[in-house]
């Protein structure tokens, strides 16, 4: 985190996720002052209160803010232990968290933090297929985008994962409207040649996994002779892209973040075949907060 700014637009992210609803006045107010050092006294007569009651405020932010963190935070530790997670570290690949960025995570290897975006060329509003002929692509269910601000470094990395480092499963996951859906179709622009299949799902519609796996299967069976069994068939026989946006509509609403609807849950199983199979293909999850199981893949 490079300022107070960042942090509270972190911890508000993070709440929203948890609860619905926005940091509170009295919860800036002490975020603000113990990042600035300040103690409870401070704080409570900055905010015109009483120092049991920023007490008493605090203890609850806290146990919020730790969920992410892993940690058991105090008015001691949490600057230390938010520039921990979020500092750069060229030996574990985490780098520095802004918020207002997209957190692309590669699963099992990488954490990496995007800034920016740029007007891309085209609008991938309908079927088509791109200069490769024998590249199919289905980018039906994409949003149509009009601008995209400039992120050659974060494409650079991404080409780079997928195309030299062969990732497997990827996720982009960020607060709405802050560029996730316009790098990804930039990224898809300047790599289609490197497979023989693309398509875009969206779970906007809540489709159960076995209509999506039925639906991917389906796109890639068309050009095929032999249909195959499932979905990993086809990510071992041929070299794909698939791109599973709005996955936050799979989540509970108003609990903690990433956590699957009962009817839903089967999608992390999914996932993590994705991730820990072998097979040429690569998934990427576009989501408004990171899937639990993601955190787990990385810890191991």
């Amino acid at each position: 985190m490079r300022n107070v700014e960042d942090v509270l637009e972190w911890a508000d992210h993070l709440i929203f996720a948890q609860t619905g609803e926005h940091l509170t006045p009295i919860q800036e107010a002490i975020l603000t002052g113990v990042w600035d050092r300040k103690k409870y006294p401070q704080i409570a007569k900055d905010y015109n209160c009483s120092e049991s009651h920023i007490k008493k405020e605090a203890a609850k932010l806290w146990e919020k803010l730790g969920e992410d963190l892993g940690e058991d935070l105090n008015k001691f530790n949490f600057r230390s232990k938010v520039e921990k997670k979020y500092r750069v570290s060229e030996v574990s690949h985490i780098h520095e968290c802004l918020l207002q960025e997209i957190d692309i995570n590669i699963c099992g290897q990488f954490i990496q933090n995007i800034k920016n975006q740029k007007p891309r060329s085209q609008s991938p509003s309908e079927t088509s297929q791109t200069q490769n002929q024998s590249t199919i692509i289905n980018l039906i269910e994409a949003p149509e985008l009009t601008t995209f601000y400039d992120r050659t470094s974060e494409l650079t990395t991404l080409k780079q994962w997928i195309l030299e480092d062969h990732t497997r499963l990827i996720t982009i996951y960020g607060l709405s409207g802050i560029g996730k859906s316009a790098l990804t179709v930039k990224l898809i622009e300047e790599i289609n040649s490197e497979f023989d299949y693309i398509i875009w799902k969206s779970l906007n519609n809540l489709p159960t996994l076995s209509t999506l796996q039925t639906e991917l299967k389906d796109f890639f069976s068309k050009s095929q002779q032999t249909p195959l069994s499932t979905v990993i068939d086809y990510f071992r026989n041929s070299r794909s892209l698939v791109i599973i946006d709005d996955v936050q509509n799979i989540f509970k609403p108003d609990e903690l973040a990433g956590q699957y609807l009962p009817e839903y849950e089967d999608y992390s199983k999914f996932f993590k075949q994705i991730a820990t199979s072998c097979h040429q293909s690569c998934l990427i999850l576009l989501s408004w907060t990171k899937p639990r199981e993601i955190v787990t893949l990385e810890a191991e």
